[in-house]
């Protein structure tokens, strides 16, 4: 799977199904899983094979809290180990928790920058208001 050696690959699943808490369900098939169980599965392959790029779509979205901050020390390890991570989301709190924030708007790029960087060009609090302020919102 993914060019990954067996060995290797049992102990990366073991790692990634702990970080999306799936350790208790790996004897389950797939069609039994839940929506949220196939969400979390998804994310637990994408993370197979160590990729120097990562590219994931809401990571987190429907996920509980707990297991949120988990999979956010877990992306951010991921980070720190020099690999790449793009990701896509429309909520604004996990925009907060990357290095940098493309805006796009209507296709284009609008503003790229770190969140910091953004709120203090803008003169908000938080990314949501720097989109809101971008489009023209008043909030």
């Amino acid at each position: 799977m993914k060019g990954i050696a067996k060995n290797q690959l049992i102990q990366d699943s073991e790692h990634v199904a702990t970080v999306v808490d799936l350790m208790g369900d790996l004897d389950k098939r797939v069609a039994n899983f839940s929506g949220g169980m196939q969400r979390r599965l998804s994310l637990a392959i994408a993370l197979l094979g160590a990729p120097d790029l990562l590219i994931l779509d809401e990571p987190t979205v429907g996920i509980d809290p707990a297991l949120r901050q988990k999979i956010w020390r877990e992306l951010h390890q991921i980070r720190d180990a020099g690999r790449s991570i793009l990701i896509t989301t429309h909520v604004m709190d996990e925009a907060e928790l990357v290095d940098q924030v493309a805006l796009l708007m209507a296709g284009k790029v609008m503003a790229f920058n770190p969140p910091e960087v953004l709120k203090a060009q803008y003169q908000v609090p938080t990314i949501e208001a720097v989109f809101l302020k971008a489009e023209g919102v008043q909030a």
